[in-house]
């Protein structure tokens, strides 16, 4: 599995009231909206913090093994040596791409990625730069399309899978978010932001009990996340386990959650 670095959406969502999930995933039962809610809180004043992109930078590795080993005992043939060319040109452009990128010079750090897959077609670390960067630049349809590809020719990148669940989500596709995310725990079984984005979504769409599922494995693997204590509060408040609920917010409030400290004071006053 790659483990990267989490970005954080900073926008603040309320529970949703949108469809649940379909009955395709393993285990997921509905939970009852009525029976979890405390009716007569207001629940407008705090809610859940957003799903989240795996990644708060770019990938710089570059596997130079493609690159042909010029020092090979056998004579090359000119395709051969013209192939070697071709990926020592999209090695260099992909590392003026992480240069650019880090100096925040986005249109040249594109240029230079596109250059590299003028080379090296099949690059999916240039794929995956140029989802990120598109992601981060708003452009959501270009950014899914370029996770995509990566995760077409890296099977295995479960950063670009979480990536592209994250996309569906917010374009309101439950069905396709959960699996993406489904299938990047099943590839990396300890990958803690699938968990936390699998089970966010899952709370916000009222399934509780597989939110707090999630939500447990994602502290166990990000336990200094405030942001996984913050919604597993919610998913405990949302069951009637307002002392949980409590100790979670509490939690997350000494890490500096500003939702959580909200919450402690609207919830948590003699808790």
């Amino acid at each position: 599995m790659k483990y990267f670095f989490s970005v954080v959406i900073v926008s603040l969502f309320l529970v949703s009231c949108g469809p649940a999930p379909k009955s395709e995933t393993k285990n997921k039962e509905v939970v009852s909206a009525q029976a979890g809610e405390h009716e007569n809180q207001d629940k407008s004043r705090t809610g859940w913090i957003e799903v989240k992109s795996p990644t708060d930078s770019i990938k710089k590795k570059v596997d130079l093994d493609k690159i042909g080993k010029l020092q090979a005992k056998e004579e090359k043939t000119p395709e051969q040596k013209k192939r070697d060319s071709e990926l020592q040109q999209a090695h260099t452009a992909f590392r003026k791409g992480v240069e650019n990128y880090n100096k925040k010079q986005l249109a040249d750090a594109i240029m230079y990625f596109q250059e590299t897959l003028q080379y090296d077609p099949e690059n999916d670390l240039a794929y995956y730069n140029l989802g990120k960067i598109y992601y981060e630049t708003n452009q959501k349809d270009l950014a899914l399309d370029y996770y995509q590809k990566a995760v077409l020719y890296n099977p295995d990148d479960t950063n670009s899978i979480v990536a592209v669940g994250l996309i569906y989500f917010e374009k309101r596709d439950f069905d396709k978010a959960l699996e993406n995310f489904d299938l990047a725990i099943e590839k990396a079984p300890a990958y803690g932001l699938a968990y936390y984005n699998r089970g966010t979504m899952l709370g916000q769409q009222k399934y509780y009990k597989q939110s707090l599922d999630d939500l447990n494995k994602a502290a166990k693997y990000l336990p200094n996340d405030s942001r996984i204590f913050m919604n597993r509060g919610m998913a405990y408040f949302f069951t009637n386990k307002l002392e949980k609920a409590c100790e979670d917010w509490h939690k997350a409030a000494d890490m500096g959650n500003s939702e959580a400290i909200k919450a402690v004071g609207i919830y948590c006053k003699d808790k």
